[in-house]
């Protein structure tokens, strides 16, 4: 599960079932399940152009957790979102367009196409996430000062409770630890939190 980790949900269960009819206890259950299905996973520009010509920073650890949150957020029936840029370099329906097969992407998730940084910007991810009534995002990918960035001020500016995955984004600069730490520093300012998987 995600947010929340399983061990503290199963012990705020049991602590508040003792107390609570069957009945009770199902929809203690259930509350929590909602709020999981409340909110999207969404993933920016995991593409060929960026993630095969260029060396990422910590590349393992960036693929498996991508792929950890993607399995953890499909399983509590939560949204995952794919988002990705169009430009002269990633041209649409290109090799370098397209998202990297390391990632866990299925029919099933989203995609949504943008031109800007902040991808709510001139695009229908917003109605899409008010569509779903959901009211929370975890943004993850690439670059952490970039499209990263400006996608989860975007998130915030547009109201919806905004965390960055952490580990889940990354870049490829020489100073790629500091354009990470400043990033997630920068975002904090902003009321928007880090999200550890559990």
């Amino acid at each position: 599960m995600t947010g929340l980790s399983k061990k503290m949900i199963n012990n705020h269960i049991s602590d508040r079932n003792k107390s609570k009819t069957d009945s009770e206890k199902i929809n203690c259950i259930q509350s929590i399940t909602i709020y999981h299905k409340m909110k999207a996973l969404i993933l920016i520009d995991i593409q060929n152009g960026l993630t095969k010509k260029r060396t990422l920073h910590n590349e393992k650890l960036f693929f498996d957790t991508i792929n950890n949150a993607i399995i953890d957020y499909r399983e509590s029936g939560s949204k995952i979102i794919f988002v990705q840029h169009n430009n002269k370099k990633l041209k649409y329906n290109s090799s370098d367009w397209e998202i990297d097969e390391r990632i866990d992407k299925q029919e099933i998730d989203i995609v949504v196409q943008k031109k800007h940084g902040n991808a709510f910007l001139n695009t229908d991810l917003k109605q899409i996430l008010l569509d779903a009534k959901i009211k929370a995002i975890t943004v993850g990918g690439l670059v952490s000062h970039g499209c990263v960035k400006a996608t989860c001020l975007g998130g915030i500016s547009e109201g919806f409770e905004t965390f960055l995955l952490k580990n889940g984004h990354t870049n490829w600069n020489k100073d790629a630890e500091n354009k990470i730490s400043e990033t997630e520093y920068e975002l904090l300012q902003k009321s928007i939190l880090l999200e550890n998987l559990k």
